[in-house]
């Protein structure tokens, strides 16, 4: 049984902004180290605004599931959740889908498969994307968000080297 994409792209009003975005693997990962993992709270902002609502009635509110990313354990089951959307919304778009479970169970017990399973969900939201717009997806552009949160993590950046800076002067 195959279901179609609800508010299907091609449906959306000339002018109106698609949420249908590529972000890079690469620049993903730049931004999370430039944010020192601040970026996450963004990702997941977008991820919920993009994909969530398209999978789930009533949507999701990406301001909540992001003030939730702050809460332990809670972050978890919201990480979990926005992998499921991307699951979802990956098989009704035709693209190739990732096993949910499997990913999450993962990252959680070996940190560092992270660093396979976290561009892995970015790609198959990306090819989603791809598949939902039959190649018409943009580039996401930086909002104020991204910006904010990356500045933040550059100052505590700055911080850390000058804290290491003035620790080797005064020794």
């Amino acid at each position: 049984m195959t279901t179609a994409m609800p508010d299907s792209y091609a449906q959306q009003p000339q002018g109106s902004e698609s949420t249908a975005v590529i972000r890079s693997v690469g620049k993903c990962i730049l931004l999370l180290i430039a944010s020192g993992g601040l970026w996450s709270f963004a990702w997941m902002y977008h991820t919920t605004k993009e994909v969530s609502s398209r999978v789930n009635q009533p949507p999701p509110s990406p301001g909540l599931r992001t003030v939730l990313m702050i809460i332990p354990i809670v972050n978890y089951v919201m990480l979990f959740l926005a992998w499921q959307d991307i699951d979802k919304y990956a098989q009704r778009a035709r693209s190739q889908s990732f096993s949910v479970v499997l990913y999450f169970v993962l990252t959680i017990i070996i940190p560092f498969v992270a660093l396979f399973t976290y561009p892995s969900v970015q790609s198959r939201l990306n090819d989603a994307h791809r598949a939902a717009t039959n190649g018409q997806a943009t580039d996401a552009p930086l909002d104020t968000l991204d910006k904010v949160l990356v500045g933040i993590g550059l100052f505590f950046w700055a911080l850390y080297i000058l804290v290491i800076v003035v620790a080797v002067a005064g020794s």
